[in-house]
């Protein structure tokens, strides 16, 4: 079978979005069409305001959207959502694709791998956090320590449950294990995604290791957008770029804490700030408007490269096991080293003093040292370093290798 249709199920996709993962989605699906192949995908969640049932075009894109009112429910109803089932076996008995890559599933429950099973779909799934072993999808406790999934989930009661919480059960990685049983394969962007899991008791021959694939230029971007004019405006001074969620477990308060030494120590010093989240991260972030810092809000995917093209250094300081960071592939692509957490999969994408550095997650002074080391160097040197920056990800991290990838993933899952 040459050409076959694929459906992407993930509980959110543009416009409305979260983050990487469904970036990532967007580009695996707009890569696949533009191979010829029929891809579709079916958004479905219940944690909506309203029910939601309608569809679009996203960049080319058929969308499917349906959304169930949300309702305080039992957690086992976290797990499979009953409607959700309902609804996924109808759409996938009208549409009759040949394979469903299924994506983040918080909120969209289980029911997608039953659904498929019951109808016999072969199912791939990418996994862009740790939901199949955490009910916060991050192995990341209450008190800041990371979980060992070596050990037993029996610690789920000191979880951190500001963000997302979910299908806390027992016996959650066993049901978990026997709900996606007819996986064939998961993806898995990062090679520390899969030990994670390994060390769960997952069998490493189930896991394929695939990094996302981006194109930056694809989707043209307004000529005044917001991301342009910043750029334009930031682009003389020495400019950090933070884009992503404003929470704990993205490191904002290391940024926070090594905001005096980064203002004292590097000359003409910005920060930009694009996303949203916590308030009390944004107030104290507040603090330092209009100079050093500036707050730029929400801004589309499609819009950033201008901002990442005018920064100097990305800032990446997670303090979990960040699995593969869009953002990077962004940052690099656009030819701007990147400054990152030393945790999960980011080491992976960053080769030091090269593209990027690492420090110790959650330590402020160390973060702020390196980044005014890399202001020290030398122009010519950073300039240089820009440009390994581009080389590496147009050899490492474009659209056509990954969807290469991922078509040899699908023949393997079908044959």
């Amino acid at each position: 079978m040459s050409q076959y249709k694929v459906l992407f199920i993930t509980n959110f996709f543009p416009p409305r979005y979260m983050g990487g993962a469904e970036i990532s989605a967007v580009y695996s699906c707009y890569g696949l069409l533009r191979r010829g192949y029929e891809c579709s995908v079916l958004s479905i969640n219940s944690r909506f305001g309203e029910d939601i049932d309608h569809s679009y075009v996203f960049k080319g894109i058929p969308v499917r959207e349906v959304g169930y009112r949300w309702r305080p429910r039992l957690q086992v109803c976290q797990v499979f959502d009953l409607r959700i089932y309902r609804r996924i076996v109808s759409e996938l008995e009208k549409t009759k694709p040949d394979l469903v890559h299924v994506h983040n599933v918080s909120g969209t429950s289980l029911a997608p791998f039953v659904a498929c099973r019951k109808l016999g779909i072969p199912t791939v799934a990418t996994l862009h956090d740790h939901w199949l072993l955490c009910p916060n999808n991050m192995l990341y406790r209450g008190n800041g320590v990371l979980c060992d999934p070596a050990e037993p989930a029996r610690h789920c009661r000191r979880c951190f449950r500001r963000y997302d919480f979910w299908g806390a059960i027992p016996w959650r990685r066993s049901v978990f294990a026997r709900l996606v049983q007819n996986v064939r394969l998961f993806i898995a962007p990062s090679r520390k995604l899969v030990d994670l899991h390994v060390m769960a008791g997952y069998d490493r021959e189930r896991f394929r290791v695939l990094k996302h694939g981006i194109e930056p230029d694809l989707f043209r971007s307004p000529a005044a957008s917001a991301a342009q004019r910043f750029g334009q405006e930031y682009s003389p001074f020495n400019t950090l770029l933070f884009s992503g969620a404003i929470v704990e477990t993205k490191g904002v308060d290391t940024i926070i804490h090594a905001l005096p030494l980064l203002t004292k120590y590097i000359n003409r010093f910005r920060l930009l700030v694009v996303g949203w989240g916590d308030e009390d991260f944004v107030n104290k972030l507040r603090r330092y408007e209009p100079a050093p810092v500036k707050l730029l809000g929400k801004i589309p995917f499609y819009e950033l490269k201008a901002l990442y093209a005018s920064a100097k250094l990305t800032l990446v300081p997670s303090i979990w096991y960040d699995n593969s960071p869009v953002v990077i592939y962004e940052s690099l692509l656009a030819g701007t080293p990147v400054l990152g957490s030393d945790i999960g999969g980011i080491p992976e994408l960053i080769l030091e003093g090269d593209t990027g550095y690492f420090v110790e997650p959650g330590d402020p002074i160390a973060f702020a040292e390196k980044a005014i080391l890399h202001f020290a160097r030398p122009a010519r040197e950073r300039r240089a370093m820009r440009w390994r920056c581009a080389e590496y990800a147009h050899a490492n991290l474009t659209l056509d290798r990954h969807i290469e990838g991922l078509l040899s993933i699908y023949h393997e899952a079908l044959g």
